[in-house]
């Protein structure tokens, strides 16, 4: 998994699995061409649909939610299997302020499936769809999925991970908990 502290990328290359990265998977990201959301800069606000209709603007919850939003599609096996420790994570976190937001990178040949997706995976927290990529051309030029970025109270994206494989998500959980103000175990 691929982590972007707020000045510096990591430095080791760890496999991880990823669907639609245009890097090679495990490789280190360049921070040439790095979108203007890298770690320690201001979250670009975006507004778009839910899947049931509902606009959902990102400035609404700056100043009161830490917020994960998540790249993801439905073709993607890792999103599919990073999912059950993201609903774990937002069932057990959203009353301390944690706010899982995910956004469906999928086209026009399967935007039609989010919704069924949507409810067959359980997902209970808010997931937005971007269609046209308005929002992954602000957070995830590359288009890799998943993708988490997580954004803080005041704003500020505090880290980007690319990729999922099994126990990535205890480095998602302490990120989430640092964020938040919790100690990390």
């Amino acid at each position: 998994m691929k982590t972007f502290p707020v000045l510096t990328l990591a430095a080791a290359s760890v496999m991880t699995a990823a669907c639609g990265s245009s890097s090679p998977t495990g490789a280190p990201a360049s921070t040439e061409g790095a979108p203007a959301t890298a770690a320690g800069t201001l979250a670009p606000d975006f507004t778009g649909s839910d899947v049931s209709g509902k606009t959902f603007r990102l400035s609404d919850h700056l100043g009161k939610d830490v917020v994960l939003l998540d790249f993801w599609s439905t073709y993607c096996e890792p999103c599919k299997a990073e999912f059950p420790h993201l609903r774990a994570m937002y069932d057990g976190q959203r009353a301390r302020g944690l706010l899982v937001v995910g956004v469906a990178m999928d086209g026009p040949e399967t935007v039609a499936d989010v919704p069924s997706f949507v409810k067959r995976f359980e997902i209970d927290f808010p997931v937005v769809t971007d269609e046209d990529s308005r929002i992954a051309s602000l957070f995830n030029p590359k288009k890799s999925m998943p993708l988490s970025v997580l954004i803080d109270k005041g704003g500020r994206i505090v880290a980007v991970r690319e990729g999922y494989a099994p126990g990535d998500e205890k480095l998602v959980a302490a990120d989430v908990d640092k964020a938040l103000g919790a100690p990390t175990p």
